[in-house]
């Protein structure tokens, strides 16, 4: 590797790493070992990843053209599967009565109203309007993430509700589960099992991401729902609503979660601190003009990321020079993967408050007191004498 390929000889810090047979130690001396091999692996990794920076936007581009098909592939098959779960999973619950399998065909009919809600955000984003968005609708995806998600717990609380009555109402009298039905639910949950296999491989895009969650958990709520109706009808009647209960509560669970994590990210979460260090290194080795790099933020907007670099130039260095050293750096910070934007800002002085380019968002002035010390310091304020005398 050249001097160019790696200017600041990074790959003599790399280790080797053997991967011993396992005996059996003391925890101790054991444990220690497995901390300091993560420890050289990540560094290998975080090297690795260092040098291969400037190929993330040729490899990004090379993976797009060979997965974009598949990806979309993989959203419109699953909006055609979760179609016919919904005819299949409601045909079921018809024909038998049961309250577990109505769950399902009412999980089955929201994921098809949220497929729909995907189809339409996917390819909002795919087809920009400069002049309208000038910065694109790359966060509709997110936002679409998030509307799916809301859909998903107002049908977990609805069955809860319902579970809830039929519990309370106690036992009815209801048809024998038939064959047939039965049937098809498996050949419905056959279905999501290819499509959840399918998703996996293509998890690391957001729309085929929602739809592998959205597949497996579905797996887990047909084969549950199929059980607990079996079961309940056959054996012990509380079963089915009790089953529908907890159908609800893991779609609660797992789409809540789903929303929280999508929703800081619409925020402005940062990024991970090892990305954050690989945008130094790419600002450091990029020209040798650049003396110091002064600030460096990343944070996502949606599921993308923005990158603030303020580099120190020599003062004398001509208007054109900064200019082109910037704007390079930009494009290179931009190639980078997930980064959608990337702002470089040129300064000759590096002992300046940063707090002074912008104005500031929150307050950065005044010590800051934990609920405990105020009221401490109100305790205090009570105990002191107010007339001279002591207390």
């Amino acid at each position: 590797m050249s001097l160019l390929d790696d200017p600041l000889n990074l790959n003599q810090y790399k280790t080797t790493i053997s991967e011993p047979k396992k005996k059996w130690v003391p925890y101790s001396f054991n444990d220690e070992k497995e901390k300091l091999t993560d420890f050289y692996k990540e560094q290998n990794e975080m090297i690795e990843g260092f040098l291969s920076a400037g190929e993330e936007e040729r490899l990004k581009a090379e993976d797009e053209a060979q997965n974009g098909g598949k990806v979309k592939l993989a959203v419109r098959a699953s909006f055609t599967v979760n179609f016919f779960l919904f005819v299949i999973q409601l045909y079921a619950a018809v024909t038998t009565g049961s309250l577990a399998l109505f769950a399902t065909a009412a999980d089955a009919f929201m994921d098809l109203v949220s497929s729909v809600v995907m189809l339409v955000t996917s390819r909002m984003s795919s087809r920009p309007k400069p002049y309208k968005y000038p910065v694109g609708r790359r966060r509709v995806e997110t936002m679409g993430v998030i509307m799916f998600c809301a859909l998903m717990t107002i049908v977990a609380v609805e069955l809860i509700i319902e579970s809830a009555k039929a519990l309370a109402g106690g036992k009815t009298e209801s048809e024998k589960l038939d064959i047939v039905p039965l049937v098809c639910v498996g050949v419905a949950i056959f279905s999501k099992f290819v499509m959840f296999l399918y998703c996996y491989g293509l998890r690391r895009y957001p729309a085929a991401h929602v739809f592998y969650i959205d597949h497996r958990n579905d797996l887990a709520v047909n084969g549950f729902g199929l059980i607990m109706s079996i079961v309940g009808d056959r054996f012990v009647w509380y079963l089915d609503p009790v089953g529908a209960c907890c159908i609800a509560l893991l779609i609660l669970f797992s789409w809540a979660s789903t929303a929280f994590e999508n929703m800081w990210l619409i925020v402005g979460k940062c990024a991970p601190r090892e990305f954050v260090n690989k945008c130094i290194y790419v600002t450091l080795t990029h020209d040798q003009r650049i003396q110091k790099v002064d600030t460096c933020r990343a944070y996502h907007s949606g599921q993308q990321l923005y990158v603030e670099v303020d580099i120190v130039m020599d003062p004398e260095t001509k208007l054109r020079e900064s200019h082109d050293v910037s704007q390079a750096l930009q494009r290179k910070l931009e190639g980078l993967a997930d980064v959608e934007r990337a702002f470089v800002h040129v300064d000759y002085d590096y002992l300046h408050d940063v707090n002074e380019e912008h104005r500031p968002l929150y307050e950065i002035g005044g010590a800051k007191h934990s609920i405990r010390a105020l009221v401490k310091r109100l305790w205090s304020k009570n105990k002191e004498p107010t007339d001279g005398t002591a207390v």
